[in-house]
């Protein structure tokens, strides 16, 4: 009987001392680096704000992030890679909000349901511009509304698709504005971009980033941003000033990161800190202006709203693609 108690005591001993360890394995994430899945080729915006972060990164979270590009699919690929991973918070990945829903609402059989993933953190904001070259016949953006409202389909719009957010934007756009217009996809925004510089559209619909240092060289001229929030130092009047409408900023690039779903919450809330750590450095933030990137960060249960009302807006404007 006194070995049976001593035995059960040495298990005590052992399972006290086990759960007591649990909470110190938990602290000493990461114990190594962090791979950061971009899912689209470098260079592109969210391959430039996430190699920025990873410059950063180190101090704020213990260990380096390395950027990893998956490009393909318009982001499918890279984003099917996260979803299976493991998810033990060594591999996170970039998302772009709209553009993971309409991947996922706009194709079949897209192997990742939007509910893969845990949200941690959304960091930047990329609004959309209408911008012409300097001697275009358009002086602004009323002039363009009554062109295209005279000649419909005869307004030659170029801009980032098919299916992209940019297009998305496009769409709403000619609905609240009543107008028709032919839109001309490219590649990206800086195809869509060199495409009007060379005088092959009438007009571009593009992201701020992609479109200041044209606009600050002279290049091309803003007419109108389509997002209704005053960003500092952005000097271009909105949709709202300029058309007295409500016109949902739907084509809005928000991103961030998410990782696969089931990882702990310990783990998310030690990543999602350290993001928001970066995100407040002002070195970051400096160099971040100097690239044309307007940082606002929202935390985990913020993105994960942000992603419920992407989808509401594009099942809204689905039938228009």
């Amino acid at each position: 009987m006194k070995k049976f108690f001593k035995s059960l005591i040495f298990v005590m001993v052992l399972f006290t001392a086990a759960g007591a360890a649990l909470p110190s394995l938990a602290a000493s994430f990461p114990a190594k680096p962090v791979l950061a899945i971009v899912p689209f080729s470098p260079g592109g915006g969210n391959d430039i704000v996430i190699r920025l972060i990873a410059k950063y990164m180190t101090p704020a979270l213990g260990q380096s992030l390395v950027v990893e590009n998956k490009p393909g699919a318009g982001g499918q690929i890279g984003w099917t890679a996260l979803s299976k991973a493991r998810p033990d918070g060594y591999t996170v990945g970039a998302t772009s909000q709209p553009s993971m829903v309409l991947v996922k609402v706009l194709r079949k059989n897209v192997p990742f349901e939007l509910n893969d993933f845990q949200y941690i953190c959304n960091f930047q904001i990329d609004p959309l511009v209408w911008v012409v070259n300097k001697g275009s016949k358009f002086k602004d953006a009323a002039g363009v509304l009554d062109f295209a409202k005279k000649n419909p389909g005869k307004l030659n719009v170029a801009g980032d698709g098919p299916q992209s957010n940019v297009q998305l934007q496009h769409l709403v756009n000619e609905k609240a504005l009543d107008m028709k217009s032919n839109f001309v996809p490219y590649s990206g925004s800086g195809p869509a971009l060199t495409a009007l510089m060379g005088n092959q559209v009438d007009l571009a619909l593009t992201t701020l980033s992609s479109a200041v240092s044209h606009i600050e060289a002279g290049r091309v001229v803003p007419l109108v941003m389509f997002y209704d929030e005053k960003i500092e130092g952005v000097d271009i009047r909105s949709s709202k000033e300029i058309f007295k409408k409500n016109i949902p900023s739907a084509g809005t690039a928000m991103r961030g990161v998410a990782a696969p779903k089931n990882i702990k919450p310990e783990v998310a809330a030690a990543i999602e800190k350290a993001f928001e750590e970066v995100s407040k450095n002002p070195e970051f933030r400096e160099q971040a202006k100097s690239l044309g990137l307007i940082i606002k960060f929202i935390g985990s249960k913020e993105s994960g709203r942000l992603v419920e009302e992407s989808h509401k807006i594009v099942e809204e404007y689905k039938s228009l693609f």
